[in-house]
Order: C-alpha cells, then sequence, then structure tokens
C-alpha cells in the first residue's frame, strides 16, 4: 500500500508541474518547475522539500529528480563532433576571418599609394596597382562565369538523362546526384532588379568617363610638343583600357549571376571575392581623390588664365601670379595659413599636362558631372559582392556552421524549369501606386526645369545670385515635401504586418555608414550661412539633417514589414507614398549631381573656407550623401514590392 501510494503521488506530482508553475519550499526558497517533454527540469535551491509533496516529499523529489535527470540526460547530450565536420568548420572560419584581412590590407595599401601618388611628381605606382588589382579581379570574373556554365551545361545534361531513365522505367538514384557547386537564391534573395538597373546606368556613365581618359592618354602619345608627349604613360594606359573591360564584365556577372551560392572550392572564392570588394573600395576611393584632384586644378588654372589676361606684365610677375592663393582662409592662425599656402603650392595644382586645348576644355566640362557615375558603381558593386561572399558554401545541405540550407536555394538539378529560369525577371502589381508616381514625375520634372535655370544663369556672372537662390529654393521644397511624405508614410506604414525573417543587415549598414556624412556636411555649411546670414541656407540644412533622420528609420522599419492578410494586401496603406519618395530621392541625387557639384557654384561656403579647402572638405562628404539618396530609392523600390505581399518561408540569416 505504501509502494502505491507512493507511485500515487509521484503521479500526482508530474500532472502538476506540466505546465510549469513556480512553487516554494517551505523555509520560502523558490524552486523552478520546468517542463516540457524530455526537457524537463527541477532546480532546486537547498535541500527543501516541494509544499506540494506530502508524506516524505524529500525522498520522493529526489527519486523524480534522478530519474527525471537520468532519463534526459542520453536525449538531451548533444552528439559529438566528427573530426570531417570539425575540419570543415575549422578551415571555412579562417578562410573567413584571413580573406577579410587579405581585403584591409588591400585598402590600407592602397590609400597609402594613392596619396603617394597625389604628393609625388611622374609616378606610376596607383596606376601598376591599379593594373593588379583589376587583373586578378577579371581573371576571377572569367574563371567563375565559365566554370558556371560548365556545371549547367553538365546539369542540363544530368537532367536529361533523368529523363530518358524515368521514360524507361529505371529508378534514378539521388545519391549518386553529389553536393552541387553551384546554386542559385530566388525571390528576394536574388537580388533587386532596380538596383541591377542602377548599376547599368553609373556603369554607362562610369564607361564614358574612362574612354574619355583613354582618349586624353592617347593625345599625350601622339602630341608633338616634348612636355606634352612626356606626360604619356604606359601603365595608365594600359590601365585605362583594363579597367573599363574589367567594370563591364564585372556588370555582366552581376546581372546574370549575382543570385549564384558557391559551394566549389570555397576557400579560393573567398578570397577571390574579397579582392574584388577591396578592389572595388580601392578604385572608390581613388576616383574622389582624383575628381578633388582635378577640381583643385581646373580651379588654379581659371584663376591662373585670368590674372594673365588682366595683367599682362613681366615673366616674373606671371610666375607669382600662378601661384596666387585662391580665396585664402578667413581666420588668423598662423597652422592654418600655412595649411592652405601649403594646398595651394602643392604639385597637384600644376597643370604641365593639359594636352590638346579643346580635348582638356572638354573633359573639364564634362569630368565632374561623370565622376559621380564611377564612385556610385564601385560602392553599388561592393554591396552585390559583398552578399556573394555572405553566402559562400550556404547550399550544399548544411552551412559552415551546421545549420540546415536556405530553403529559397535551388540545388540543381532538380527541375529544368526551376533551376535554369533567368535571373533577370520583372513583374510588378502597380495598385495603389499611380497616384504617387504621377506626383513623383511632377516633382522630377521641376527639378529637370531647375537644373536648365541653374545653369543658364551660371552662365552669365550677372545672374549667378540668381542661379543659386534658384537652387536653394529647389532644394528646400523638395526637402520639405520629402520630410512630410516619411512621416505620413511612417504612420501608415506601422499598421502593416511584422516580417521577422527579413533580409536587410547590409541594407542597414550601407544607411548607416552614410549619416555621418550628413552630420559633416551640415556642420560645415551652417557655420558660413550663419556668418553670411543666408536662413534659406540655414532652413536647407537642417531640414535635411532632419528628413534623413526620418527616412533612415522608416526604411530600416519598412524593409521588416509585410501584409499577411488580404485586407493589407488590398488596402496598400501607404504604397502611394513610398512610391512619391522613391521618384523624390532618384530626384535629389540628380539635383546634388548636377548643382551641387558645379563647378562654378560660387556660395558663401567658397568664401567661408576658401574654394582650396571647400573642395576638399565636399568631395569627402557629397559621394556618401549621394550614395545615401540613390540607396534609399533601391530600398524604398524593395518596400514598395515585398512590404504589400506575405512574408516569405523562413530563412538563414546572415
Amino acid at each position: 500500500m505504501r509502494g502505491s501510494h507512493l507511485n500515487s503521488r509521484t503521479e500526482k506530482y508530474l500532472d502538476d508541474i506540466s505546465p510549469p508553475q513556480p512553487h516554494f519550499s517551505t523555509t520560502g526558497v523558490l524552486v523552478q518547475m520546468q517542463a516540457g517533454g524530455c526537457g524537463s527540469r527541477e532546480y532546486l535551491f537547498g535541500r527543501q522539500h516541494v509544499t506540494s509533496i506530502a508524506h516524505n516529499p524529500l525522498q520522493t523529489s529526489r527519486s523524480v529528480s534522478s530519474l527525471s535527470f537520468e532519463s534526459c540526460s542520453s536525449r538531451d547530450e548533444p552528439s559529438s563532433t566528427s573530426n570531417e565536420e570539425k575540419t570543415r568548420i575549422f578551415r571555412g572560419y579562417l578562410a573567413m576571418i584571413l580573406s577579410c584581412v587579405y581585403a584591409v590590407f588591400i585598402v590600407t595599401l592602397g590609400l597609402v599609394i594613392y596619396i603617394s601618388d597625389v604628393v609625388l611628381v611622374n609616378t606610376s605606382m596607383a596606376e601598376m596597382y591599379g593594373i593588379y588589382l583589376v587583373a586578378f579581379g577579371l581573371a576571377w570574373f572569367i574563371y567563375l562565369y565559365n566554370d558556371i556554365r560548365r556545371y549547367l551545361k553538365n546539369a542540363r545534361k544530368d537532367f536529361a538523362l533523368q529523363q530518358r531513365r524515368n521514360e524507361t522505367g529505371v529508378q534514378w538514384s539521388r545519391k549518386s546526384v553529389s553536393v552541387p557547386h553551384y546554386c542559385f537564391n530566388q525571390g528576394r534573395h536574388s537580388g533587386s532588379f532596380y538596383l541591377k538597373i542602377g548599376a547599368a546606368g553609373f556603369c554607362f556613365g562610369h564607361l564614358i568617363h574612362s574612354l574619355l581618359l583613354f582618349g586624353y592618354q592617347v593625345s599625350y602619345l601622339t602630341s608633338s610638343e616634348p612636355h606634352v608627349n612626356k606626360c604619356a604613360s604606359i601603365p595608365t594606359l594600359v590601365l585605362d583600357i583594363l579597367y573599363p573591360t574589367y567594370s563591364f564584365v564585372q556588370l555582366f556577372f552581376i546581372f546574370k549571376y549575382s543570385n549564384v551560392i558557391i559551394n566549389h572550392c570555397t576557400e579560393l572564392a573567398r578570397f577571390a571575392l574579397m579582392h574584388c570588394i577591396a578592389s572595388s573600395l580601392c578604385f572608390w576611393v581613388w576616383t574622389i581623390l582624383r575628381e578633388t584632384v582635378d577640381s583643385l586644378s581646373h580651379l588654379h588654372h581659371n584663376r591662373a588664365s585670368a590674372i594673365q589676361n588682366l595683367m599682362p606684365v613681366l615673366h616674373e610677375e606671371r610666375s607669382e601670379a600662378l601661384h596666387y592663393p585662391i580665396t585664402p582662409l578667413p581666420i588668423t592662425s598662423k597652422g592654418a595659413q600655412d595649411l592652405v599656402k601649403f594646398l595651394n603650392d602643392t604639385s597637384f595644382l600644376h597643370d604641365h599636362c593639359r594636352g590638346a586645348r579643346t580635348l582638356s576644355d572638354n573633359f573639364e566640362n564634362f569630368s565632374p558631372y561623370l565622376y559621380p557615375f564611377t564612385i556610385e558603381y564601385s560602392i553599388l558593386v561592393v554591396g552585390v559582392l559583398f552578399i556573394m561572399w555572405q553566402n559562400i558554401g550556404r547550399c550544399c545541405g548544411h552551412s559552415m556552421t551546421g545549420r540546415p540550407c536556405w530553403p529559397t536555394c535551388r540545388q540543381l538539378p532538380s527541375g529544368y524549369d526551376a533551376d535554369f529560369t533567368s535571373n533577370v525577371v520583372l513583374h510588378a502589381d502597380c495598385h495603389s501606386a499611380n497616384k504617387g508616381l504621377f506626383a513623383g514625375l511632377i516633382v522630377l520634372v521641376g527639378s529637370a526645369v531647375s537644373i536648365i535655370l541653374f545653369f543658364v544663369a551660371m552662365a552669365d556672372r550677372a545672374f549667378v545670385a540668381t542661379g543659386l537662390f534658384v537652387n536653394a529654393v529647389t532644394e528646400l521644397s523638395l526637402l520639405v515635401m520629402m520630410t512630410v511624405a516619411v512621416a505620413v508614410a511612417y504612420r501608415q506604414m506601422t499598421r502593416l504586418d511584422v516580417n521577422k525573417h527579413a533580409v536587410s543587415l547590409l541594407d542597414d549598414l550601407l544607411l548607416f555608414i552614410c549619416i555621418p556624412a550628413f552630420f559633416l556636411y551640415a556642420i560645415f555649411s551652417i557655420m558660413p550661412a550663419v556668418h553670411s546670414k543666408s536662413y534659406i541656407s540655414i532652413a536647407t540644412t537642417v531640414l535635411q539633417v532632419i528628413q534623413v533622420l526620418l527616412q533612415t528609420p522608416f526604411i530600416i522599419d519598412g524593409l521588416r514589414r509585410c501584409s499577411n492578410s488580404r485586407a493589407l494586401r488590398y488596402q496598400k496603406p501607404g504604397r502611394e507614398l513610398v512610391t512619391f519618395l522613391v521618384v523624390c530621392n532618384v530626384a535629389m541625387w540628380i539635383i546634388e549631381t548636377f548643382e551641387i557639384k558645379s563647378q562654378d557654384a560660387r556660395d558663401d561656403r567658397f568664401h567661408f573656407y576658401g574654394s582650396v579647402l571647400w573642395t576638399m572638405l565636399s568631395h569627402m562628404t557629397l559621394p556618401l550623401t549621394m550614395f545615401y539618396r540613390f540607396h534609399s530609392s533601391v530600398c524604398l523600390v524593395d518596400i514598395w514590392k515585398s512590404a504589400y505581399e506575405p512574408a516569405e518561408a523562413e530563412t538563414q540569416r546572415f
């Protein structure tokens, strides 16, 4: 009787702990009962008994606890890692870390070489370094493209063989299929088509600029003047041929196979892709430095030409005029004056390698508006290649960390129609987007008219102030509309469901990287505006920061939204405003490219900092602010499509 009584008490005890509830001992010590099948646990603080167990409870709790732990220890204990898996994980993490270190070294070395190339005269260090970066990257993309094509060809043969065996009744064993060398993401993970279109547009402008640079070098080689012919550089000519070729091959690969997941030679793939990422960052930095140097040289040449036309004096006086400081910084600190004097007297301000006058004039007129294409293309490629680098080895049944592969990954061969469709597939549902689209087109037309009026006014010195006023009013009006649209859209989109498995980590990072550039640009701009009492400039600067601080969390939140109910998919709250914001961000990017970066925009910042210092400050911040506008439009297009669709299946985060 006593044994049966004990068993009944034990059964009652086990029934009482599901669901788990806290119990207290007679001394008030909390005892946590956690149930859940084999995962049940009992935590006793001290050697006390639970009040729900009567009659010799200590012995009962000990016996039950020992039985529970003994029965579950064999099930809950994780299995040991095999030697093969240990080696695979070790090699994977080691390749990942060393490839990142290699990329950091490439970028750091590039910074040193590019700065040295600017300071020194008649060196080809930057060109030789660029040839190394381009040659290795070009060889890798050619190899990877051919290897993917060869693998797909073999996969098609295996698929055809499977079809014939099925027709003849022969069972086809899937065990004979090895781990696929390449897989392909589907859906949202395959990349934004709008991003690819933007990359194609930027690459188009970059190729035009590269051909102009190539023509510049050809003019040096064919020049009959000895001092111009000495400016020709064979490494520069080779780089001007290889770099656009590499960019075109890179763009083609991005369009064709940007959704590829590499499972073959993963260690080599990590180093090669990190080399390409570091190369794009190096070319991004080098393009910014070259743009700054060209701008300073252009300013120096215009000032020297004006002085020579107005002061036809002796050769010594003309020589001294060539080193005339360009609008010195209006402070009395000797250190700052020495800095400005050094900036005006360094070798990159001399224009002894201008080449033919006609070609030089055309290059100086078009180059300021073509440099942004190279800058934006380089930074966009970094984002695409980084996603490819993260996806390496994630479609082999298990990832490097042992987790299952993505369900959105296409493993070849499994079906011809599913596995061999094109990576460039476009369809769009424009429901609840027409009003925002046409309102944005009106803003875009107004921005184009403003740009035309700006250049017409700036062509005549009598209307320079009018051109600057048109630019300021246009930018301020656009910022007001964008700020209001973001605030209203943010409120409306809070009605949408939350997508817990959204892929937006890289987008978040790229947006946050650009925010310090807005802060610096605003600080550099607000001080001259306050000094000159330009209230419209003050309002524009403050509103620009406010708009960015509102738009950034709105985009980050919108990338994590979805519409799981039919009502939300029909109503699409906030989609009209998202469409409007897409076009407005593109319009803002155009304005910053053609108006703010204009060489002749002599506003209060030129007079406050001086032409040289302000040119350097603006070229440090504007590339990131311009990239923010374009990348915001890319993210908003992603929100426009994915936030009004049901959430995708759970995918592996990265």
